[in-house]
């Protein structure tokens, strides 16, 4: 198998593909189409500049874009898209097992990220049933079926209510003292033919991850549980009625939700992949991880109670201190006209900010209003690769929301923030934006500006791993 590596958002035609994968154009072109399917690629289909795209290439109508993070299979050939923020140089396995970890833990599962559609793990996802039946096994072990019997002066735990009523018991010192006893004892049926499939099922997989390369890139352990060949299981109508019968007969959660996983992967129409079709395990939305990551790294507030701070409120929020700070967000409200004036029609959804933090650096109070933006800004002549005046706006309004928190509270210092994903080890200031002729002027400690901040990638996605936050002299450039 060969490993290919493409950056995300790379534009390509089916020649350039060819290409880069090595391939000729008839192959390009049904890998194109594969792709485009599952939604790994993007056709182009006008000329017109977005947010989103990279500037660093030129893309044009009817070009494909790579608009993917993740592994894509398309038969011999392993396609590893990675994060648009890195360089070709900067992709090592040590990196890419971190965006994979983060991929799984944004998702919840490997069954939850590896389809690129919307529609989640579909029939022919067989790289997603593979590594979550190898996820499953790492977690609760082997499927057996256990044995449960009574057996006397076993080495199980004593069964008292049986041994009472069977055994007579001998008086010392007034005392019952039992002689012989009835046990609880526990066989394991390891030679169950269920088990026996999922041996096959997990040797299959491990074997399949380390023929692709994957073991390494996904930190899977060598696993080695079986010798069969599929046809000495038998026909896959015999299997699938076996473990519907299991199925069937099963009440533990986790072993019903594993024969399901077995019925699709020993299911031939199911999971036999022709060779036209790509297995993919990736997303399509990086974005959201970046926007769960940057609120774990900051340490986000936005849901927590103003009482529960640390800070010194005055008398008028003292008495709100049960509500978060995303509660005390005021709301528009609309009013229906009538014949008497008018009648309110109730509150509507409100401004959502990505994350707040609320921060003492010595003896000066902070808050930092920030957006995660999973963009590849660039400011040569002309600023490309940036937020738009939607998000200008909104992030001017997340501050005036505010406010009166802030000058009630004896807050000292604003920091209005977009946050992109950086290359490089330390915190950057790479610009910012105003828009003081539109919005009008604040005065401190409220902000006119907002900045934009290039943070570690590496260091955010590692505080989202660990659950940890960012260390607070970091935090604090921000503050200026």
């Amino acid at each position: 198998m060969r490993q290919v590596f493409i950056k995300e958002l790379w534009a390509c035609t089916p020649e350039t593909l060819a290409r880069k994968l090595g391939v000729d154009l008839a192959r390009a072109s049904l890998c194109i189409e594969t792709l485009t399917t599952r939604g790994v690629l993007r056709l182009r289909t006008s000329n017109d500049a977005r947010e989103y795209e990279d500037g660093s290439q030129g893309v044009r109508r009817g070009m494909y874009q790579f608009v993917y993070v993740g592994l894509a299979i398309f038969e011999d050939l392993v396609i590893v898209v990675y994060p648009k923020y890195l360089k070709e140089e900067d992709v090592t396995p040590k990196r890419l097992r971190r965006i994979i970890r983060v991929l799984r833990k944004s998702a919840g599962s490997f069954a939850e990220i590896a389809a690129a559609s919307e529609e989640g793990l579909k029939a022919n996802d067989r790289l997603a049933l593979m590594l979550t039946i190898l996820e499953m096994y790492g977690e609760y072990g082997l499927y057996e079926n256990e044995e449960r019997t009574l057996r006397q002066n076993g080495g199980g735990e004593i069964n008292w209510e049986r041994t009472i009523a069977m055994h007579d018991a001998y008086i010392s010192n007034s005392v019952p003292v039992y002689i012989d006893f009835e046990t609880n004892e526990v066989a394991r049926q390891t030679s169950d033919f269920i088990t026996r499939l999922h041996r096959f099922a997990l040797t299959e997989s491990s074997s399949f991850m380390a023929e692709h390369g994957l073991s390494e890139l996904l930190e899977l352990d060598e696993i080695e549980l079986s010798v069969d060949k599929r046809e000495d299981l038998g026909d896959a109508i015999s299997i699938l009625y076996k473990l519907e019968q299991e199925r069937g007969v099963q009440f533990v959660t986790w072993k019903q939700r594993l024969l399901g996983l077995l019925i699709r992967y020993f299911d031939d129409d199911s999971v036999l992949v022709k060779s036209e079709e790509v297995l993919c395990l990736g997303s399509t939305s990086f974005y959201h991880a970046w926007e769960k990551a940057c609120c774990v790294a900051l340490g986000d507030v936005l849901n927590e109670p103003i009482g529960s701070l640390g800070i010194k409120l005055s008398s008028k929020w003292q008495k709100r201190r049960r509500e978060t700070l995303m509660s005390i967000i005021p709301r528009p409200r609309w009013f229906k006209a009538t014949v008497d004036g008018e009648r309110e029609c109730g509150a509507l959804a409100t401004l959502i900010p990505d994350a707040l933090v609320i921060r003492k650096f010595g003896d000066m109070l902070a808050l930092g209003i920030f957006d995660a933006k999973y963009y590849t800004p660039s400011f040569d002549n002309v600023a490309s690769g940036v937020p738009g005046v939607e998000s200008i706006t909104k992030q001017h309004l997340y501050q005036a929301a505010y406010r009166g928190f802030i000058l009630d509270n004896g807050i000292e210092r604003v920091a209005n923030v977009f946050l992109v994903p950086g290359r490089s080890d330390g915190i950057e200031m790479l610009g910012w934006v105003e828009f003081a002729e539109v919005l009008g002027i604040e005065e401190p400690p409220l902000v006119n500006g907002i900045t934009m901040y290039a943070v570690p990638a590496d260091e955010v996605w590692d505080c989202y791993l660990r659950n940890r936050r960012l260390r607070d002299e970091s935090l604090s450039r921000m503050f200026g």
